[in-house]
């Protein structure tokens, strides 16, 4: 099995897409039910740890910048 540029690109953006899509689900749910939706809580886990949600978005980019640089 090969992994291309293209195929590493295509499982990120399906993860996120996957993880957004739970993610609005679960915000429906508990909107339904009058309590807090899980959002509140990554909004303030990112919040408590700026450094790692950082080092997170630099490495993203890294991945990014290394699959698609001409």
């Amino acid at each position: 099995m090969k992994f291309t540029p293209d195929s590493i690109l295509s499982l990120i953006a399906t993860a996120a897409s996957l993880f957004v899509f739970l993610l609005m689900l679960q915000e429906s749910l508990a909107l339904r039910k009058g309590t807090d939706p899980v959002t509140n809580s990554v909004r303030s886990l990112v919040r408590q740890f700026p450094r790692a949600t950082y080092a997170v978005a630099v490495l993203l980019g890294m991945v990014l910048g290394h699959l698609f640089w001409p």
